[in-house]
Parts: C-alpha cells; structure tokens; sequence
C-alpha cells in the first residue's frame, strides 16, 4: 500500500485531539508515498456548532488547507501530500463542491446523510433509502468532481438484510463507477463496528462481501483507504488482512495509487 487518501484531523470533532503533523510522521513511518488529508467537507450556511455537526466549521477551511501546504513543504522530501475534503453530494450545493475542487487536490465522496447532517443511513436505511443512496452516489459521480467513492457499502451499517433493493444499489453504484473510472474504497475503518446480525450470519457491515461480489462484475478499481481518524490507524497493517478475509477469493482489482 503506497498512499492513503482518507484521514481526518481533530477538526472533524470525531477524530483523535492530536496534531496533524503527527499523521504525516506516523505515514511517512509506514512507508506511504502519498498522505491526502480528506477531512469531512464543511458547509457554510450551517450554524455552528450544531449537536451532531461531525466537521470542521466553514471558519477553520482556510486554516486547514494552509495547515496542509505547510507540512507538504515542510516533508517534500520524504512524502506527498494532498489536500483534500470528504464530501457528502446534495445536487443544490454543486456551485459549493466546485469551489471545494478548484481550492483543493483530491474529493473523495463518502456519503453518510440522505440530508446534510440529518438521516444517517448507517443507523438505519429502508429499501427506498438504499435507492436514494445508489441514486445520489451516482449523481455524483457523473459531476467529475470526485476522485474516489469511500466506503461504497456503508449503507449496510443500518441494514440486517442484504435484499434485492440492496442487489440494485448496488449494481446501480459500480456500473457507474466502471463508466466513470472512479475506484471504489475498500474501507478499513468499518472494522471499528464490530460484526453484526446480517442475513442470520455474524459479518462486517463493510466491507461487505456481498457489494464487492458485485463489483467484481463490473471490474471496477479500488483502493485501500484507512478512514484514519488516529494517527496510529496508519501503521496498522492488520486491518488489510482482516479485510482480504472478509474479501477473499473476490480477486478485486486493487491499485496502489491514483494515476496522477
């Protein structure tokens, strides 16, 4: 594994209170070429603070950005660093995410709300929810503002059932990532919600087997992201292997790096 493009920092009020210099030492430790800071994307029309905000304030954008400029001079020699933001896509706020894309190096699209900050679909997701999810992935995807769908298959943390309005999403989500060439994240991180009841069985909600079989049809990309919301995430190695369980015999076409 040679980059990761998903780490948020302290600003993102879930992650650890560290400072972010310590997540290019920790990358730079375990042997990464490039570090792509990809904190969730804030939204400046939204009051802060606000109970389940999960992201920095519109305030701290420029602060971050500069944050990020700063360590990519300071450890040119050593690493590559991006600058980047995790966004969630309500069509309405395209003029938002093109600003976003002009400002920064890399957009990736992990799309946890049906609304912004409101209706998780990893609490809980009916079948017609799973279509808006496919529905609003896609979207987003045909905008050419995103470089990488994240966690593709977290709609399942809300789910107890893999069913054929999951089957759809699905196929929904990786033909249009096949068209578009947009890999798909294997996400390391979902491993933190331990295994629950889906389909009778004790299983990962994400990765999720049954997704990525479907993927696999579609010879859809994907890359390794580890979600780090601790700079020690990142030399855990143990959690691709844990996943490559979960995903074994799926022979998914894995790459290294973007091709930039």
């Amino acid at each position: 594994m040679k980059a990761n493009y998903h780490t948020h920092t302290y600003r993102c009020l879930h992650a650890s209170n560290v400072a972010d210099e310590l997540y290019v030492k920790e990358a730079i430790n375990a042997g990464f070429d490039i570090l792509a800071f990809t904190d969730h994307v804030p939204y400046p029309w939204i009051r802060y603070p606000e109970e389940h905000q999960d992201r920095m304030s519109y305030s701290e954008m420029d602060e971050y950005l500069q944050m990020i400029y700063t360590l990519k001079k300071r450890y040119q020699d050593k690493i590559n660093i991006l600058s980047g933001f995790e966004i969630e896509y309500y069509p309405e706020y395209k003029d938002h995410y093109q600003r976003l894309r002009k400002k920064s190096d890399i957009l990736i699209l992990g799309q946890h709300n049906r609304y912004p900050l409101i209706h998780d679909y990893g609490v809980y997701n009916n079948d017609n929810d799973v279509f808006i999810y496919a529905t609003q992935i896609c979207d987003a995807i045909a905008t050419g503002f995103v470089d990488i769908l994240a966690h593709p298959d977290y709609f399942m943390l809300g789910r107890s059932a893999f069913n054929d309005a999951c089957i759809k999403a699905s196929h929904m989500i990786a033909h249009q990532a096949a068209l578009y060439d947009i890999p798909l994240e294997i996400n390391l991180n979902g491993l933190r919600y331990g295994k629950k009841l889906i389909d009778h069985q004790e299983v990962y909600p994400y990765p999720c087997r049954d997704f990525w079989q479907i993927a696999k049809q579609y010879d859809c990309k994907a890359v390794y992201g580890y979600d780090a919301h601790d700079p020690s995430t990142l030399s855990q190695s143990w959690r691709i292997d844990e996943v490559n369980r979960v995903l074994a015999g799926l022979d998914i076409k894995i790459i290294d790096k973007l091709g930039r």
